[in-house]
């Protein structure tokens, strides 16, 4: 599947566009506006394309996966992975300018890591949600 099938199918789910502002950061006036035809899949910028497109491949994912389909999980997951993409990104940006020190390595390395082994582990996501829903019932100020 392609970038711009990717794309239409994540705009024609049943998601609501809030949802997908929620999970990808892309605006949910441009979600309303390509499932209202007055804006075209042809002129979004590639960065929100591939951000709808990680949003595809993570639903996709999930899907084939037969995991539990509560939508509370899947919100957790789909932040844990937003906030590990963060992660990576900053310790990226933080290598190129300390010039790849051994320890940066190091540390992009780990985080890649959970992108493939953590991530895809539909079990240790569930024990990560209820550690993180206990500390949510002791402080509910925490949120992703």
């Amino acid at each position: 599947m392609n970038l711009s099938e990717k794309v239409k199918a994540v705009i024609n789910s049943d998601a609501s566009a809030y949802k997908i502002e929620q999970l990808t950061g892309v605006s949910s006036s441009i979600i309303l506006r390509l499932r209202n035809h007055t804006r075209s899949i042809d002129h979004l910028s590639l960065g929100t394309a591939e951000k709808l497109e990680k949003y595809y491949d993570y639903r996709l994912a999930h899907l084939l996966k037969g995991t539990n389909h509560d939508p509370h999980l899947s919100y957790f997951r789909h932040r844990l992975t937003n906030l590990l993409q963060e992660l990576y990104e900053a310790q990226e940006t933080h290598d190129r300018k300390n010039q790849l020190l051994n320890d940066d390595d190091a540390m992009t390395a780990v985080i890649e890591q959970l992108f493939d082994d953590i991530l895809d582990d539909a079990a240790e996501i569930q024990k990560l949600k209820k550690i993180y829903d206990q500390l949510v019932t002791q402080d509910p100020k925490l949120t992703f």
